[in-house]
């Protein structure tokens, strides 16, 4: 009996879960990581780095699971008296596979500026990311979502400056 209601209810999670991924609809949202780096430095004020992230996504769904749109993002990372802030814009495409979990991508236009010594630096760049996540449906039009995310940076000021990490979203379905 206990796997008979199991099983019921997987087919009932699953089957209300891909309703909110059907063509028309949309999805607006937002994920964030943040991070803490120690590492030795001969100077202890270098010794700790510390980085957040927030990104809002809007999009709609063309077809059933397939969600286009644009995302927004900020980033601030400091070390010491030094640091930089990045604001990033651009398109994404994101692939829901029957509500169980999604596959993205985007492309963004970036902007940076760098404070080192306090004397500014701006710089721009484009951002490629990847993603894979996991819907977790707290009710029919509200998601978290973990995800692993990988990015490639690249401009004149950035060679081949690559991230990996994990965000965790909240994204409402409507």
């Amino acid at each position: 009996m206990k796997k008979v209601l199991l099983i019921a209810t997987l087919v009932a999670f699953f089957g209300c879960a891909d309703a909110q991924t059907e063509k028309g609809g949309w999805l607006i949202g937002a994920s964030t990581s943040f991070g803490y780096a120690s590492t030795s430095y001969d100077d202890p004020i270098l010794d700790k780095t510390t980085n957040f992230n927030l990104e809002v996504v809007t999009g709609h769904f063309l077809i059933d699971n397939l969600a286009v749109g644009l995302n927004y993002g900020y980033d601030k990372e400091k070390q010491g008296f030094d640091g930089n802030t990045t604001t990033f814009i651009g398109p994404f495409v994101r692939y829901y596979v029957k509500g169980t979990f999604f596959v993205g991508t985007s492309y963004s236009a970036a902007s940076r500026e760098d404070i080192f010594a306090r004397a500014p630096e701006k710089s721009s760049f484009r951002l490629l990311a990847f993603e894979a996540g996991y819907p977790i449906w707290i009710v029919d039009t509200i998601a978290i979502e973990p995800s692993l995310n990988y990015g490639i940076a690249t401009g004149e000021d950035i060679v081949n400056s690559k991230t990996f990490g994990l965000n965790l979203g909240l994204n409402l379905y409507f």
